[in-house]
């Protein structure tokens, strides 16, 4: 449950060779992202990024990926991201393809939770994606050109899961953060 930026690259290597694509809109890998961690989420009760959540203008963001795209990530973070993305314009491209090694990071649970999420939404533009998917989600909330977070617990709640299950899987993930911090 701790944030590991190998494992994001891979979300994104998976994502894109999926898709077939050596560059894409950093909006719409963001949503696609967000969207595979809400389904795993309701599947498994667990996140695949392990990123933390905001409601920003255009939709519910991974605030580390975010960063790293903006370039304004811890250093550790962004020289590793760096080496193997590059940011042309509103793209984000692969700059060595062995990130695709980073897959690796993924279970095989994980991967097909990702695969599910390009197969129904991966045609869509960024602009598809944020008015008629990320807008419509009960956990986002408009925080008028600013951002708000987006707790997991929301997420839950959003996606229908009681409180007794919502408290079990926060108070593991706490005991987990603790314990592996």
């Amino acid at each position: 449950m701790l944030f590991n930026v190998e494992k994001l690259m891979g979300i994104i290597a998976c994502i894109m060779k999926r898709m077939d694509v050596k560059s894409i809109n950093y909006m719409k890998v963001i949503k696609l992202m967000y969207l595979s961690d809400r389904l795993h989420i309701d599947k498994y009760d667990s996140s695949i990024s392990n990123d933390e959540y905001y409601s920003m203008p255009h939709g519910p963001v991974l605030s580390r990926l975010y960063n790293l795209i903006m370039n304004e990530s811890c250093d550790k973070f962004q020289k590793e991201w760096d080496k193997f993305f590059l940011r042309d314009g509103y793209d984000i491209a692969i700059r060595d393809t062995s990130v695709n090694e980073k897959i690796l990071e993924l279970s095989r649970a994980e991967e097909n939770t990702i695969g599910e999420i390009v197969d129904k939404y991966g045609k869509m533009d960024k602009w598809d994606l944020v008015n008629n998917v990320a807008h419509k989600l009960p956990e986002w909330e408009d925080p008028q050109g600013s951002s708000i977070p987006l707790p997991l617990r929301k997420i839950m709640e959003a996606l229908g899961k009681d409180k007794k299950e919502i408290d079990a899987v926060l108070a593991e993930r706490a005991i987990y953060e603790k314990e592996f911090a």
